[in-house]
């Protein structure tokens, strides 16, 4: 039952909107106000004096708001994505429960009405760190890191000094591309699209697949002195970036500005270009975080060369994304915007596996949903091993309907009782005590309220202290544990069910009376979950059942089976030496059988046949299904065999790998070998 919340907080805005004239523009800034979970809480206009006060109903824990002023929105719903598209400024306000009044200070810059500010540029971007498992992957904000923001001098300042010998270095490479080796060295080069283009010839020749202005350049490098090629360079000045790798020194750097990321890893900033500048900003990132107590920040992005990693010709208040790889840096829960109705519960995943590609829990795979292929991801593969399920919950479930606690349960099947599950589930936050950075456990559940046992807690939107941390890319977006190797073993693949419920503050079921927001459960039609989660409705696809949702996989924890048979040459196998003798007169074929099984069949199979170290096609094939009967053979003439070669060595090599997945990887423990060798020869 939803909870009525009589306290208020006033939040008091103060926007100065710089030289703003109301007499000259229609444009009427209004304060808003939103929850982290995206909806709107209130909104008020901006007086003349720049003074907005927003009531706030107060809650039982600490909250984040969504501050935003931006121009007044004429429509029935107003959405945060359309004030961000209208250029609204934000900033995120924390609000404790004992806290009656708040304040935040806004300064909104409009480029268009003065000069000065028509030469003021915003830097905005965002710092994530990408957790990477087989193959699947999750960005992740790296919150609280300062970033500094250096001004790189254009190339049309550092070409004309450059000293005449720079500049004939330069000429060479010009007329002789290097095609760098070894990799990854190569594969950088290859990444960069001039150089790439560039590279496709080493000779004199001027090919004629080059653009007019490659081809001018080279025939330029070849011909001109060194003032002419120099003033060339200054006209062809984005053919020559790719140089960067060779030529790393050429750049400096100046520090124009700082920022601080917030929890969602974004950050913001102004320099001033000036009325008469004319040249576009080219910009270089630094992050630093302070990880250590009692040492500086240490610094997690700084890529080298600078010249390869700068933002040339940098439009002013274009995003930047940039990408950390430091084992150091400390990060957030991802914050993507979910597209969803007040109260949401989003299903967003089995482990890194979005429901959208599950079959039965897709819109998009609604019209190919088959009771056979039910609970099969899209590529047609089972589940198995330890199932995580991920769930997020809009923090008005919380905060307003007094909605605390949910479960997770399976069964066996499409009837029947579900079982809760009750394995352990965490989160992790950060906080500061004196010097030291702390990483503290927040502990979900399970937990027992009132006597109701296996309930784990909805994580309010902010910690105790400090903010939500990312050490465990797979356990911190954990919200149940399904061990189906224990629950759903092998002689019992199958379809199975889990079930999401609810409950309130006293451990009790939700139930809604009437004129109470509903629950809104949801399942993401995106399959990135790492951008903004546009969501379906799980009533739609017939996914909720009053105030649960329950959802089918299907699960196979069985193994393969890999196994090779004796090799038979005219009928005849291979004697106890694994010799194969043929008659050069009549030498006849060899084949090979061999089976690549699944109980259920799946799982794909590579055979590959090897004479000596060389890789023999045919026979070889890679990652065809088993089928059903998953009995197979190669038969090769022994011409074909041995080539010009009277006597061979033969290996032959089967792998047979499981599709069945647990969200983040492939189960390769259920993947099976077999090797076998032979040798033909002649009789002695």
């Amino acid at each position: 039952m939803v909870s009525n919340q009589e306290q208020t907080i006033r939040l008091e805005v103060k926007a100065n909107l710089l030289n703003f004239d109301r007499t000259a523009t229609t444009a009427q800034p209004v304060a808003y106000a939103f929850s982290s979970g995206g909806h709107l809480l209130t909104s008020q206009p901006i007086d003349e004096q720049g003074l907005a006060s927003l009531a706030i109903a107060s809650a039982k824990d600490a909250r984040a708001v969504r501050v935003m002023v931006g121009p007044a929105i004429d429509q029935k719903e107003i959405q945060i994505s359309d004030l961000l598209r209208r250029g609204a400024e934000e900033v995120r306000v924390r609000i404790d429960p004992d806290q009656m009044r708040s304040g935040v200070d806004f300064t909104i810059l409009p480029e268009q009405w003065r000069c000065w500010l028509l030469g003021l540029c915003s830097v905005q971007g965002t710092l994530l760190k990408r957790a990477e498992r087989d193959g699947s992957y999750l960005d992740f904000p790296v919150c609280n890191a300062t970033i500094e923001i250096y001004e790189v001098d254009p190339l049309h300042w550092i070409i004309p000094r450059l000293p005449d010998f720079e500049i004939e270095r330069l000429r060479d490479v010009i007329i002789n591309p290097p095609i760098p080796d070894p990799p990854p060295f190569r594969e950088v080069f290859e990444s960069i699209p001039s150089l790439a283009t560039i590279s496709s010839t080493r000779s004199n020749v001027v090919q004629p697949n080059l653009s007019i202005q490659q081809t001018n350049l080279q025939l330029v490098a070849r011909t001109a002195n060194t003032l002419q090629l120099r003033q060339t360079l200054l006209e062809n000045l984005a053919l020559i970036r790719p140089f960067c790798y060779l030529f790393p020194r050429w750049v400096t750097k100046r520090l124009i500005g700082r920022a601080t990321t917030d929890n969602c890893g974004h950050f913001r900033s102004f320099f001033f270009r000036g009325c008469n500048n004319p040249d576009t900003p080219d910009l270089y990132f630094i992050a630093k975080q302070r990880v250590f107590p009692f040492l500086p920040p240490i610094t997690i992005y700084a890529p080298t060369p600078v010249s390869c990693h700068t933002y040339w010709n940098y439009a002013c208040g274009t995003e930047v994304t940039l990408y950390t790889n430091s084992p150091l840096a400390i990060t957030c829960n991802p914050c993507p915007p979910v597209i969803a109705p007040k109260g949401w519960v989003l299903f967003a995943a089995i482990g890194n596996h979005p429901l959208s590609r599950i079959y039965g829990t897709s819109d998009e795979l609604a019209a190919t949903t088959t009771a056979q292929n039910i609970g099969l991801t899209a590529d047609g593969a089972p589940w198995g091993d330890l199932l995580r399920p991920r769930l997020e919950f809009d923090n008005s479930l919380r905060e307003e309907m007094n909605i605390m606690y949910y479960r997770v349960s399976w069964r066996k099947g499409t009837t029947g009782n579900f079982q809760p599950l009750s394995g352990d589930v965490l989160r992790h936050y950060t906080h500061e005590v004196g010097d030291d950075l702390v990483l503290e456990v927040y502990p979900l559940g399970p937990k027992v309220v009132n006597g109701v046992a296996s309930l784990f807690e909805i994580p309010p939107s902010l910690p105790p202290l400090g903010q939500w941390s990312i050490p465990d890319a797979v356990e911190n977006t954990t919200s149940a544990k399904f061990p189906t190797q224990t629950f759903a073993p092998a002689a019992d693949a199958g379809k199975y069910q889990l079930k999401v419920e609810l409950f309130n503050a006293d451990g009790q079921p939700v139930v809604l009376e009437d004129g109470q927001s509903p629950v809104n459960y949801r399942v993401p039609n995106v399959a990135d979950l790492s951008g903004t989660i546009d969501t379906e409705a799980a009533a739609d696809l017939g996914l909720v059942d009053g105030t649960s949702m329950i959802i089918t996989l299907h699960i196979d924890n069985n193994v393969c089976t890999a196994e090779i048979a004796p090799p038979t040459l005219n009928g005849m196998i291979a004697n106890d030496c694994g010799v194969l003798q043929y008659s050069p007169d009549a030498p006849g074929s060899v084949t090979m059988p061999y089976q690549a099984s699944h109980p259920n069949g799946f799982a794909t199979y590579s055979f590959r046949l090897f004479r000596g170290a060389e890789q023999l096609t045919p026979p070889t094939v890679v990652g065809v299904p088993v089928g059903s009967s998953g009995s197979f053979s190669a038969t090769r003439s022994v011409g074909q065999l041995l080539d010009s070669c009277p006597i061979a060595g033969f290996s032959e090599n089967l792998y047979v790998a499981a599709m069945a997945t647990d969200g983040w990887s492939r189960l390769s423990g259920y993947d099976r070998p077999a090797v076998r060798a032979f040798v033909l020869a002649p009789p002695m």
